[in-house]
């Protein structure tokens, strides 16, 4: 241990620099990426803060099974900006078949300032979850 903190203290000039990128590196990732919920925290906010879920999937998937309350707004940023702007505050959970597609438009979002959430996973992991989907 004494090693490691003289190497410290005789790179100095190294490991300042690498504090600060790894530091910076938190938090641009932090700012840049919409929060990620697991099916449960999802569940949990849905019915305690009557978070609005928003499903950006195809038509037919949707069709297939969708969460309760979900609104349809397909792969459209503009509706989405749309169904954001009417949510009055309420918390915003973009939900896609495998989290991919929401953690996009999530990310298109947070650029204009909107705060989202998403879906980790999305149906796929919420069914995996053992959750109900309604048709």
């Amino acid at each position: 241990m004494p090693y490691f903190i003289e190497f410290l203290i005789d790179n100095w000039f190294i490991v300042i620099p690498l504090i600060f990128s790894l530091f910076a590196l938190f938090l641009l990732d932090r700012i840049s990426k919409a929060i990620n919920l697991e099916p449960h925290k999802a569940v949990v906010l849905i019915n305690k803060k009557n978070a609005l879920i928003i499903d950006i999937r195809s038509k037919k998937e949707f069709e297939g099974g969708k969460i309760s309350q979900a609104r349809y707004v397909g792969p459209d940023l503009e509706e989405c900006k749309k169904e954001f702007n009417k949510s009055n505050g309420k918390p915003f959970i973009l939900v896609c078949q495998n989290g991919a597609n929401s953690s996009r438009m999530a990310n298109d979002l947070k650029k204009e300032k909107m705060d989202v959430f998403v879906l980790k996973g999305g149906i796929n992991n919420w069914i995996s979850e053992k959750l109900p989907l309604v048709n």
